[in-house]
């Protein structure tokens, strides 16, 4: 636009406003709050505060990268390739993967009902193995529990049903519980990276041989 034209628009609109003596104003409701959907092309989360996505492996610890590919009708999706072996020794070594956004503050969660997201597993080599899991982890350093005590990294996690295809997931925040690992002891943390203090993380752990793709997500008020 010339700058010629747009001095013209400003001036017609100020005549507009002052002659009107009351207008009506409509709420628009923007909609559930959205984490990321990746169509900015970069890994840095559209939800403050939290920051830049992460991608690892853990039993053993090992930094993965974060890629962005083809969505889920969309253009892109956070994406991570790894594999896992282990050992036949009669020993389950637990090893996984993990894509992780931190927060540089605790997060209030009493507003939402859900996070919703779409997401895919593949395997490129072997089948899955019979009790591959995939699940969301919320996680809390500076939780408190019920006798006031300070808790060591609160972790509730909620299981995920996958396929090779892209399938839409909702998971309901009151349905997130203590890990499966540790039924009785919610305030440890399972093997994987070390959280700030303070720092709240949303993680996704995966199963082993397969490269997970989560396209849309976000909080459902």
């Amino acid at each position: 636009m010339r700058p010629s034209h747009a001095g013209s628009a400003l001036t017609l609109m100020t005549i507009s406003i002052t002659g009107v003596c009351c207008f009506e104003v409509h709420g628009v409701d923007p909609g559930p709050p959205v984490l990321d959907d990746f169509e900015d092309g970069d890994l840095l989360p559209s939800l403050r505060p939290f920051m830049a996505w992460s991608c690892g492996a853990f039993s053993p610890d090992a930094t993965l990268d974060c890629m962005l590919t083809d969505g889920f009708v969309s253009s892109f999706g956070l994406s991570v390739a790894f594999s896992i072996s282990d050992p036949p020794d009669g020993k389950q070594q637990h090893g996984g993967v993990y894509l992780m956004t931190l927060a540089d503050r605790p997060i209030d969660l009493t507003a939402s009902s859900a996070i919703t997201f779409d997401v895919r597993l593949t395997s490129a080599t072997t089948a899955f193995p019979p009790g591959a899991l995939m699940h969301l982890d919320l996680q809390c350093s500076t939780a408190v529990g019920e006798n006031g005590d300070a808790m060591v990294d609160f972790l509730l996690v909620q299981s995920i049903a996958f396929t090779a295809d892209w399938s839409p997931v909702s998971l309901a925040i009151s349905n997130f519980g203590p890990p499966p690992w540790q039924p009785e002891v919610p305030a440890r943390r399972p093997p994987g990276p070390a959280v700030p203090a303070g720092r709240p993380r949303a993680v996704v752990r995966s199963a082993p041989h397969a490269a997970p793709r989560p396209g849309r997500s976000g909080p459902a008020p």
